[in-house]
């Protein structure tokens, strides 16, 4: 299924943030502001700027697979609920709760599960449309937005990595554990560039994302698209299209003469299907004589922060050896 935006494993770490002070059982004012020292936060998605008065301790995620960021973040026993709608699941031993079946939950289910955060998949989400809550609505009832990745209504979403590093560090201030952010940061760079160092000195591979869904191909561009191939010291062959996805025909990818295939799926066990699709369908491809043709989870991908890392090491190793 094609959703609005097209998100390995992530190092997850248990860490304890000090909320509270030492004392009597009531929280004096002294004991108060020790638990939010560094607070107020202020962080600013899609235009709307929202200040945290102290860490979110009831976080729903707009999609399954950011849980990963906040788990290497040390907080994602923050996380009390999820929005579905698609194949994504939350990771194994999650206590969270679905709250909505929809991609774009209702305003009403959305403020029922009471979020003082709301990490939402794109804006699509928290944008007042189609019965979804607004920015307003849920800063009304407590919450507040934050959108990853960029995925911004009225703007195309970055399409570097630099987007995903200042996910991870804005929400490190806003969990109030900047420290770990920095860390977190600094492994994900590293392995990026361990990742690229796959090429060595040859020119970079040139490489199509596609999707084939519905007897239909999409070719994969921009936003994380982009970020996953360029970290991987590749060259995405449809980076020009400028937007996340696009109908092409097969010919389109034939005449495109790509050292390496992507084939996006979207279902947990939909690898070997996609791949054997992209094979049949692109044969006279050079990435097919090479065998350079390979599945991604779209779901994963859809997931950004941490995820997106896993997937430029799965790529450059695909490509370029492991």
């Amino acid at each position: 299924m094609l959703v609005p935006r097209l998100a390995g494993s992530a190092c997850a770490v248990a860490a304890l943030l000090t909320l509270a002070a030492c004392g009597t059982p009531a929280a004096t004012p002294a004991a108060s502001a020790t638990a939010a020292a560094g607070f107020p936060v202020s962080v600013t998605r899609c235009g709307h700027t929202s200040t945290f008065a102290a860490p979110p301790e009831r976080v729903v995620l707009g999609w399954a697979t950011s849980a990963r960021t906040l788990d290497a973040l040390g907080v994602g026993d923050r996380v009390s609920g999820y929005v579905s709608g698609a194949n994504a699941a939350m990771p194994a031993g999650s206590t969270a709760q679905e709250v909505s079946p929809d991609f774009k939950p209702a305003k009403e289910a959305l403020l029922a599960a009471r979020p003082d955060l709301f990490l939402a998949n794109d804006e699509n989400q928290l944008s007042g449309a189609d019965g979804t809550a607004s920015w307003t609505d849920l800063e009304a009832a407590g919450g507040h937005g934050f959108v990853l990745g960029g995925y911004c209504l009225d703007a195309p979403a970055p399409a570097t990595l630099n987007a995903v590093y200042a996910d991870v560090r804005d929400l490190g201030a806003v969990f109030g554990v900047r420290d770990r952010a920095e860390q977190v940061v600094a492994g994900m760079t590293a392995r990026v560039s361990a990742a690229a160092a796959k090429r060595g000195a040859a020119a970079p591979a040139r490489v199509a994302l596609v999707q084939v869904y519905d007897g239909k191909v999409y070719a994969l561009a921009g936003s994380y698209y982009n970020a996953i191939v360029a970290g991987a010291g590749l060259d995405n062959v449809f980076a020009s299209l400028g937007q996340n996805f696009a109908e092409i025909s097969a010919e389109q990818v034939l005449t495109s003469r790509p050292d390496a295939i992507v084939a996006v799926y979207e279902e947990a066990d939909g690898a070997a299907a996609a791949v054997a699709g992209a094979r049949t369908a692109f044969a006279a491809t050079p990435a097919v004589a090479a065998g350079k043709v390979f599945g991604m989870s779209n779901v994963d991908i859809s997931g950004g922060g941490v995820n997106i890392v896993d997937l430029v090491e799965q790529v450059a190793g695909e490509v370029y050896g492991r």
